[in-house]
């Protein structure tokens, strides 16, 4: 695969922030605590869709249990009479 064809543009942190479908100010705080890897070209700063895409991977939470193990929860009994005071 040449260099060409595997190109991908850098994201700001306004198209991160759409990419995620997260606020801008998650993103640009997200940078500022390092927790997501980002590229700084002098003072901006650019993504790359493959870096969010790990982002999105790390958040990924495993199932806990299966459907047929939940329990309903019912809301209490209303035929219960209410005293008239």
């Amino acid at each position: 695969m040449s260099e060409a064809s595997s190109w991908r543009p850098l994201l700001t942190v306004e198209e991160a922030a759409t990419y995620l479908n997260v606020p801008t100010r998650w993103v640009a705080d997200a940078v500022r605590e390092r927790r997501v890897r980002c590229t700084r070209i002098g003072k901006h700063i650019r993504f790359r869709p493959e870096h969010l895409d790990e982002l999105i991977d790390a958040g990924e939470q495993p199932v806990s249990a299966s459907p047929h193990t939940l329990s309903v929860v019912r809301p209490p009994n209303s035929n219960r009479r209410r005293s008239k005071l």
